[in-house]
């Protein structure tokens, strides 16, 4: 194991703890606060029920933001709405590409097949017009939602301009790059862990729900700029109480 690798990744790790006492920090993606309660612009960090590194720490899953594409204005709680879905358990594998990939797993694991899932950025032709093709969706849909919302979350705040050079992009690449380490993470994820079903090369030998960024070399000074949103967030964040789950 490479020391200086291991030694980001538990100082990786360290950061992100200062955010565990914060108002909605850690809660299940089920339980996700309303807007107001969190930042507009931010970096999310998913973490997955029975998934540890170095023993005791809840292992980092997927690491994400939103909005880097220039004059975009979506929103940290929009993204994550997105991949939890609505209320009803309903959800939109198209608007989410963590939903796509956490539903082939799902299909993979259970050996079951839709030919429509992930076909497309839209419904095709061919799902509008099959009743039996839409129920299955449906019904693939709530496994996803149920299995994403029992995943907790933590964030950061960092509010800039949407571009892919953008300090939340910066923190993203990075973070990914870490974890996955060049596709050889420092902790494996556990045998049991669905993301070995998937069908996406990238996701099986990260170990991440990320398939973009995996192969890349991290920045170890990233750590310092992460360092500064996390104690920029603690500050903002630390005083307010919980609103609502919307």
């Amino acid at each position: 194991m490479n020391s200086n690798i291991e030694k980001h990744t538990r100082q990786f790790y360290h950061l992100l703890s200062l955010l565990e006492s914060l108002p909605n920090q850690g809660v299940q993606l089920s339980q996700l606060p309303s807007s107001k309660n969190i930042p507009f612009q931010g970096v999310y960090f998913f973490r997955e029920p029975g998934e540890l590194v170095f023993k005791e720490i809840p292992r980092i899953v997927r690491v994400g933001t939103h909005a880097i594409s220039s004059g975009s204005k979506s929103s940290l709680h929009e993204r994550l709405k997105a991949h939890l879905g609505s209320k009803t358990g309903s959800g939109n594998h198209r608007g989410s590409v963590f939903r796509k990939h956490l539903g082939h797993a799902l299909l993979q694991k259970e050996q079951y097949s839709i030919p429509t899932w992930g076909v497309g950025s839209s419904k095709p032709l061919e799902l509008k017009v099959d009743p039996m093709a839409q129920k299955a969706e449906a019904i693939w849909e709530k496994k996803v939602s149920d299995h994403i919302g029992a995943m907790t979350i933590l964030w950061i705040d960092v509010q800039d301009e949407p571009s892919t050079e953008s300090m939340r992009a910066f923190i993203e690449l990075n973070a990914i790059a870490l974890l996955s380490n060049h596709c050889t993470p420092v902790v494996s994820a556990s045998e049991t862990w669905l993301g070995r079903h998937s069908i996406c090369k990238e996701i099986r030998e990260s170990m991440l729900w990320n398939s973009e960024h995996v192969d890349k070399t991290y920045d170890p000074a990233f750590l310092d700029v992460l360092d500064r949103f996390v104690q920029l967030t603690v500050r903002q964040w630390g005083t307010r109480s919980a609103l609502p789950v919307v």
